[in-house]
């Protein structure tokens, strides 16, 4: 596997963390999540930009704490769309009721938060905070916008900016900051990961409509069902007025085969490919971005990852 040694740090860090977590359920439920399966993508990316600068142990101490966050925040979406399975396991929720996933979610998020804070690095520390602040007002709008179908593309670009591409960009700007990059690496480091963040959840949305809940880990379509319009759906709105038409009618109360009808209209049709073009055309953007960085360390670690996401005709 490709990033042996950097995925083998960031285990060690992120074990070191959830073994000095003082409360055992918290400790044990985090340890489940955590051994589920994720991606890392996100401390991947933080030290992978740290090799922009000089990397050091801090970079892959906020790439563990990182991980934490992110697996706090998939805790809370988990309550709020009463998720049931997640990488192929059942989710906190599910087991040990809302108050307990709750607690842990919260519990887990100021760990992580504070780990973050004592790496005592006033500008990773703001920006961190921000980045919070974004998620947590993306997600507010996305709950107000619940059964809302008549967003448009730009909305839905602002809504997995916010929910997903700013972590991403986090990850890639707290690596700069850490390991002493330039400012105008940092900046495009930012946008490197904010670009790869929008396709990834472009990626994921696609999946949740034409993947098996193997590859997912979850009920497919289960986005339209709790009333969360993706970006296939919206290409197939554009294009037919009768679809259109059966998706502004649906509400809360409609049926989930109702729901799962238009999710089989939009497979069958060549939405999902004009989705996979605008995947790519994130992708791009953050190829064009890594070439001029003039980090061919960094360019190679990216452009393997981007690779994997692309998708050839």
């Amino acid at each position: 596997m490709i990033y042996t040694k950097e995925f083998i740090r960031i285990e060690k860090n992120i074990e070191v963390l959830i073994d000095s977590l003082s409360d055992e359920f918290t400790k044990k439920e985090t340890k489940r999540l955590i051994n589920s399966g994720g991606k890392r993508l996100r401390p991947l990316f933080l030290v992978l930009a740290a090799k922009a600068g000089t990397i050091n142990d801090k970079c892959y101490e906020a790439a563990a704490s990182l991980e934490l966050l992110h697996t706090s925040s998939l805790i809370h979406d988990d309550i709020i769309d009463h998720g049931e399975m997640r990488r192929g396991l059942e989710t906190t929720v599910n087991i040990h009721g809302r108050e307990k996933a709750v607690s842990l979610g919260g519990t887990l998020s100021l760990f992580a938060i504070d780990s973050i804070l004592s790496l005592e690095n006033k500008r990773v520390s703001t920006i961190m905070i921000d980045t919070l602040e974004t998620l947590c007002l993306g997600e507010l709008k996305q709950l107000n916008e619940k059964y809302n179908f008549e967003i448009n593309y730009q909305d839905y670009i602002t809504r997995i900016s916010e929910k997903t591409a700013s972590l991403f960009a986090l990850s890639c700007s707290m690596g700069g900051i850490l390991s002493g990059a330039s400012e105008k690496v940092i900046h495009k480091l930012h946008h490197i990961g904010f670009n790869i963040g929008c396709s990834f959840q472009i990626l994921d949305d696609i999946l949740d409509i034409n993947g098996s809940q193997k590859e997912s880990g979850k009920v497919c379509g289960q986005d339209i069902r709790g009333g969360i319009i993706t970006l296939p759906y919206l290409l197939l709105m554009d294009k037919d007025p009768s679809f259109k038409k059966r998706i502004l009618s649906m509400t809360n109360r409609s049926q989930n085969h109702q729901f799962d009808e238009l999710t089989d209209k939009v497979r069958k049709s060549s939405a999902l490919e004009e989705a996979y073009d605008i995947s790519n055309a994130f992708l791009d953007k953050a190829c064009h971005l890594l070439s001029s960085l003039k980090c061919p360390e960094v360019e190679k670690d990216f452009t393997d990852i981007i690779k994997k996401l692309h998708k050839n005709k």
